[in-house]
């Protein structure tokens, strides 16, 4: 946005300091006039062009945000696919554990009470916490 407050800026500097340049110069009424129209054509082309220009690099810059919004979109999607796989294993293979391998999972994930618990509520905890 920065660029095109530049190019904006920048043109109507040149298109006003020509305007005033032809205004005061020692030519005719009419081909003063005409000087200032084809000027005006001139300036009013670069615009056009500078605005293409402009357009082109903004929807690059769009395109490249897009893409970006996609991979993180896609790596969101993977990565809680993988959560819930993993869960869902954890809570399937919880039975096969040892009370010691439950004990200390539960002693990791710092749940209150595990110390105390039997197998079962300690699978019960792991798969609730």
């Amino acid at each position: 946005m920065k660029k095109g407050r530049v190019i904006l800026a920048t043109l109507t500097g040149v298109a006003s300091g020509t305007i005033l340049g032809l205004l005061f110069a020692p030519d005719k009424g009419a081909k003063t006039r005409k000087k200032i129209s084809q000027k005006g054509d001139d300036y009013l082309q670069k615009m056009r062009k500078d605005i293409d220009e402009l357009r082109g690099y903004l929807n690059d810059k769009v395109k490249k945000t897009q893409k970006e919004i996609d991979e993180l979109e896609d790596e969101a999607t993977q990565t809680a696919k993988t959560v819930v796989e993993d869960a869902s294993e954890m809570s399937n293979n919880l039975e096969d554990w040892t009370k010691e391998e439950l004990y200390q999972r539960a002693k990791k994930e710092k749940i209150s009470g595990y110390s105390k618990m039997n197998k079962d509520e300690l699978i019960e905890a792991l798969k609730n916490n």
